[in-house]
């Protein structure tokens, strides 16, 4: 979402109060990372919003006895529910109790009208849903006696994590997950702009690799628009997002498995053909380009030496010993004092990415993709968004990843005049041309001559 929009919300649309990340999530002295929520507001004004919450599109269904859908049962839910969850006396819903019930039901509402609400401004339309033929709304299951949760033809339904004995833990609805939420909508939105594969040859390798991919890059943009995820990122890497030890830290003081994911050094040939596995070299191209992007504005902006830049890059060598210590201490003293800054410039990184990555899933194929697709739709993106001006930060990204056309790719087959059924005519011939052999063409016309063809000998 860009920072305009963003702002404008805040005045215009209804507010709600949102834990970036999991409450039980904590820092190493037992404190919890974010012990308070955050306000968020979403696009849909206080008069538009009904109790549930819902509005046109999606509503909230607090099931009472349900058992969870499968493939002879779907939405929607005619059975017994507790009442809709309603707004205060200001049309807004940040009087909930975090504790409370009706908490979990407006979260799982907010959270997924939010990341819809992001990533329609990056598209710049609206996004329809896949299963509109059916279904109008979404609907939101936020609490279910399960201890997983699923995403479905119409509908998602939460349960809450499992303990060590695999048994139900009510302390952790996957409802508040933000990061669950927006990878399962992510699905969603790949569903609506992309498709799926429609011919029973296409076995779809690179396509489940890159939907769940698709689900992490969702999720991670849309956390990112969390003011208090950002300062706190900040605040503990001072910038050095790409570095293996400043990528650690990142991972283990937010325990989320979207950034930990985006935060690998895989490459194609480290994988398999299992979908999670198989996103990760592309989850991890796509994030290493975004923090490219805004390490190279850093350094634009006189806020980072090219050399620190160069020297953290997530692109391991053989060749070149770095000091994580050295470029930790750098960035440190480059960042104190600029804290505005780095935050302005990944701010505007994220939304250069998220424009980025809807540019080009909104012109992809399903049909046989691949992530050589991918690569080429970003290429092209930037080249309508920026003039290219990010492309080799994306053609060094990708390569090391090792994302380039298969090996019996015919893109990578020379072709020669005799593969096309081309040949040169001698020098016996009137008129030296190229010409198709077996084809008919005409020959050289002379005085008098009528337009004719002649076979080619």
């Amino acid at each position: 979402m860009s920072l305009q929009l963003d702002e404008q919300l805040k005045t215009t649309g209804t507010r709600f109060l949102l834990f970036p990340q999991p409450r039980f999530l904590t820092r190493a002295d037992g404190s919890p990372v974010f012990p308070t929520p955050e306000t968020v507001a979403v696009s849909v004004p206080p008069a538009d919003i009904e109790p549930g919450p819902a509005d046109e599109r999606m509503y909230v269904v607090d099931a009472i006895g349900k058992l969870p859908y499968n493939q002879v049962t779907g939405p929607p839910w005619q059975g017994p529910r507790r009442a809709a969850v309603a707004p205060g006396p200001d049309g807004h819903f940040t009087h909930l109790d975090p504790d409370s019930r009706e908490f979990s039901a407006a979260t799982m509402y907010a959270t997924v009208r939010r990341v819809l609400d992001i990533w329609q401004d990056y598209f710049g339309h609206r996004i329809d849903w896949s299963f509109e033929s059916d279904f109008a709304r979404l609907e939101l299951i936020p609490l279910i006696e399960w201890n997983n949760a699923q995403s479905g033809y119409g509908f998602l339904e939460f349960g809450f994590g499992r303990t060590v004995n695999g048994t139900i833990d009510h302390t952790r609805p996957y409802c508040e997950n933000f990061d669950v939420l927006a990878h399962e909508l992510g699905h969603n939105i790949i569903f609506s702009e992309v498709g799926v594969p429609s011919s029973p040859l296409d076995r779809g390798v690179d396509y489940g690799g890159f939907q769940e991919s698709c689900g992490d890059l969702t999720a991670i943009v849309a956390l990112l628009h969390f003011d208090s995820f950002v300062d706190y990122l900040l605040a503990e890497t001072k910038g050095n997002l790409l570095t293996v030890n400043g990528l650690d830290r990142v991972g283990e003081l937010s325990d989320s498995r979207q950034v930990r994911v985006a935060l690998n050094a895989l490459r194609m040939s480290d994988v398999g053909d299992e979908p999670h596995d198989r996103s990760l070299p592309l989850t991890g191209a796509v994030f290493d380009t975004m923090v490219e992007i805004f390490q190279k504005t850093l350094v634009t902006r006189g806020l980072i030496s090219q050399d620190l830049r160069d020297a953290s890059n997530n692109i391991p060598s053989d060749t070149v010993t770095l000091d994580p210590a050295k470029i930790q201490s750098e960035f440190s003293a480059a960042y104190t004092g600029h804290e505005v800054q780095f935050k302005e410039t990944l701010l505007q990184a994220r939304d250069c990415i998220g424009r980025l990555l809807a540019n080009t899933w909104g012109a992809l194929s399903a049909d046989f993709l691949t992530y050589h697709d991918v690569l080429r739709g970003l290429i092209r993106a930037d080249r309508e968004l920026t003039d290219g001006d990010n492309q080799p930060i994306i053609r060094d990204c990708f390569a090391w990843r090792e994302i380039a056309p298969a090996p019996e790719s015919l893109l990578l087959r020379p072709h020669t005049l005799q593969d096309c059924g081309l040949r040169e005519l001698g020098p016996a011939d009137a008129t030296r041309c190229v010409v198709r052999t077996g084809s008919r063409v005409p020959r050289p016309r002379g005085p008098g001559d009528r337009t004719q063809a002649t076979e080619a000998r």
